[in-house]
């Protein structure tokens, strides 16, 4: 899996910030270049394994940062330093004239997760997971195979807030009524085992699971958004939309 090159500036603090968790994403130290492609070939300015003191050491800090903005300042901080080391430089050595392009270094694809899984597991102490997620792609670095890379193993808590708060307008309980009267209507016309039934109703309970999710938060507020439809919005500033749209008749 190669990582994308596009990647996140330091200074962005225009993202919105929804609740007191929730800071602005602003990443301080060097500049990340944007927009450049992605290379044809597999030539890295550095590519290499970090030994397991190194990936350990990493993740030590990960779990010391503070907030969303400081995990990924963290990982870009801890990960470059060790990547850029052998070539005999340092994230000092660069700033907004010479900007340092992500997608130039490689780590082991196992190692390139473990940092991630820290870094998300991280995020969930401030409902941060889907967030953080997108911003890891833009600045982590490419991968290769490479199955003997160590991954010393560690043991994972769970720190996601205690309790979520789901919050449902009761004009989006109707909804939620009428949208599962709308399946029992459906298994009473094309037969409980019908394609019609089945995907409706499965996509109907993927579409309420999701909503007790924490990847996008602890607190969430639906409300009603049409005949058979929610609106959802969660706490990082998410919003999407459970609708039933009709089947396309051939």
């Amino acid at each position: 899996m190669a990582g994308r090159e596009i990647a996140l500036t330091g200074g962005d603090s225009s993202r919105r910030a929804d609740s007191a968790n929730d800071q602005p994403w602003t990443v301080f130290g060097p500049k990340l270049r944007k927009g450049v492609p992605m290379p044809s070939t597999t030539t890295y300015r550095a590519q290499r394994a970090l030994t397991g003191d190194e990936l350990t050491a990493i993740r030590k800090q990960i779990e010391a940062a503070g907030s969303p903005a400081e995990i990924v300042a963290t990982v870009v901080r801890a990960v470059f330093t060790v990547l850029l080391a052998p070539l005999g430089e340092s994230l000092d050595d660069y700033n907004r004239d010479r900007q340092l392009i992500p997608g130039q270094f490689a780590l082991p694809q196992t190692q390139w997760e473990a940092i991630s899984d820290a870094a998300l597991n991280r995020a969930d102490a401030f409902a941060a997971r889907a967030l953080l997620a997108l911003e890891l792609i833009d600045v982590m670095p490419c991968t290769y195979p490479d199955p003997d890379a160590p991954v010393p193993p560690v043991e994972r808590v769970d720190q996601r807030p205690y309790e979520h708060v789901l919050t449902v307008a009761r004009e989006a309980t109707d909804v939620i009524a009428a949208a599962s009267a709308h399946c029992d209507r459906l298994g009473a016309a094309f037969g409980v085992g019908s394609p019609e039934y089945r995907e409706a109703v499965t996509s109907w309970q993927h579409g309420l699971s999701r909503l007790f999710a924490m990847g996008l938060g602890a607190r969430t507020y639906v409300t009603r958004d049409g005949q058979l439809s929610l609106l959802v919005r969660c706490e990082p500033g998410f919003l999407y939309g459970i609708v039933f749209h009709p089947v396309q008749r051939r």
